[in-house]
Order: C-alpha cells, then structure tokens, then sequence
C-alpha cells in the first residue's frame, strides 16, 4: 500500500485558491534578457493582465491507479455527532469512502457541497471505478483520494462521511 503524506494532498488541494499578485518593480523596456528571449522563438508578452487566475483542475490527472488503494485505519463508515469547529479560514472539504452510506450521502448533499465549495477526499477507495464511482455521485466537485488518518486523529473523529467547515463537523 502507497500512503503519500497529508501535507501533499493538502498542497494539492488548496493549489486553486493560491493567487499571487504580481508586481512590476522596474519597467526597463531595453531589458537585458530580450534578446536571449527573442532567441527561443516563444511569444514574449509584454503586458500580462494580473487579475487572471490560472485553476488546476485536480479531478482529472492522467492516472491515478498509482495512489490507489487507499485506506484509513482509524476512519470507517458510521454516524457522527455533529459538533461546533473553531478553525476560521479553513475552506469546506468532506471525508468519504466507496461504500454504500458515503455514495447515498454524497447524492443527498452534491447541490450543496457544490454551492459552499467544498473539495472531497476520499479516504477508504479500492481502486479507480470506485472512485469513479464517488465521483458520478457529486458531479462537479473535486474529490481525490488520500489517506485520513492525520485528519481523523487531528479532528478527533472516527466515521465518515463527514462536513467539515470553519465552524462544525456535520453529517
């Protein structure tokens, strides 16, 4: 079994909010490099407007059969009880897994995991038409597999799915 460390899904999935807000120090139009630039043969642009933010789009990497299985020790399907979050800042995201209680719950709330934003991980998958599978049930929203047992022990909790927002841990 291939674990990759939470920190990478984490960097992963927060990559399409990052933004970075270039700044022009000093415009020198005889710059230096032109010529070495012009020497490639690839378009130089001048003026690149700021305020374009280029999206990842996770769900779609060419092949992610590498990374699966994936499976959480310390998570497994089951009821949670919903509790208040004190984590300001920290963007939606779900806990789900392949079985039959994540599938039924990912239909129910789709429309509104899609309205907040939410990003999905799928922390218990057997393989890529499993998490095919996960994903026909929430069309639209970002859901990649990654082991939750960092997650669990850090959130205290033990089932899943699971809502987790800036305020509370909801089912």
């Amino acid at each position: 079994m291939k674990q990759i460390p939470l920190v990478c899904y984490s960097i992963l999935l927060l990559a399409p909010f990052a933004h970075a807000e270039l700044a022009a120090v000093e415009d020198r139009s005889g710059d230096l490099a032109q010529p070495y630039l012009r020497a490639t043969g690839l378009p130089i642009h001048d003026r690149v407007p700021s305020d374009r933010a280029i999206h990842a789009d996770l769900s779609t990497f060419a092949d992610e059969a590498w990374i699966l299985p994936v499976s959480s020790s310390r998570l497994t399907p089951g009821q949670i009880t919903p509790r208040p979050l004190n984590m300001p800042g920290l963007q939606p995201f779900f806990l789900v897994g392949d079985d039959s209680q994540s599938l039924a719950w990912l239909h129910q709330h789709a429309a509104k995991l899609r309205e907040m934003g939410a990003a999905g991980l799928a922390v218990e998958v057997a393989d890529t038409e499993a998490l095919s599978q996960i994903r026909a049930a929430a069309p639209g929203i970002t859901i990649l597999p990654v082991n939750g047992n960092d997650i669990a022990a850090r959130l205290q909790i033990e089932h899943y799915p699971i809502l987790v927002t800036a305020t509370s841990l909801e089912q």
